[in-house]
C-alpha cells in the first residue's frame, strides 16, 4: 500500500557530513544485519534476522530516514515464530539507486 505524495522531492535532507556520519553507524549496523535482498522494481526487500534486538534497531533505521528521506516507503513484515523480518524499502524513480548505495551490502550494489 503506497501512502505520501508522488510529487515528493527526492532529496536527502543530511548534509554531506551528517550523511557520511549516518553511513558509518546506523547505516552500517543495518547493513551488517543484512542476510538477504531481493531487488524491488522500485526499491529493495531486506532480510534481517527476527531477533528483537534487530527490530528495535531496525525501528530506528526508519524512524531517522524518515526524517531526513521523507520521499521514500518502509514496510516491515514480522512474520510468526520469530522468523527472519523484511524490510522493503521504496520510492519514486531514482530511489533505487540511491538506496543501492546507502542500503544495500556491495556486493548486491553491483
Amino acid at each position: 500500500m503506497k501512502h505520501g505524495s508522488d510529487d515528493t522531492p527526492m532529496a536527502c535532507g543530511l548534509t554531506s557530513a551528517e550523511l557520511r556520519e549516518r553511513a558509518a553507524t546506523l547505516l552500517a549496523r543495518f547493513r551488517s544485519a543484512v542476510i538477504g535482498t531481493e531487488e524491488l522494481r522500485d526499491g529493495y526487500a531486506l532480510l534481517v534476522s527476527g531477533e528483537g534486538k534487530w527490530i528495535a534497531m531496525i525501528a530506528e533505521m526508519i524512524a531517522a530516514e524518515r526524517e531526513c528521506c521523507p520521499f521514500l516507503t518502509f514496510e516491515l513484515v514480522a512474520p510468526p515464530n520469530m522468523g527472519p523480518v523484511t524490510v522493503s524499502v521504496t520510492g519514486p524513480a531514482g530511489a533505487k539507486e540511491f538506496l543501492r548505495t546507502v542500503l544495500c551490502k556491495a556486493e548486491a550494489s553491483t
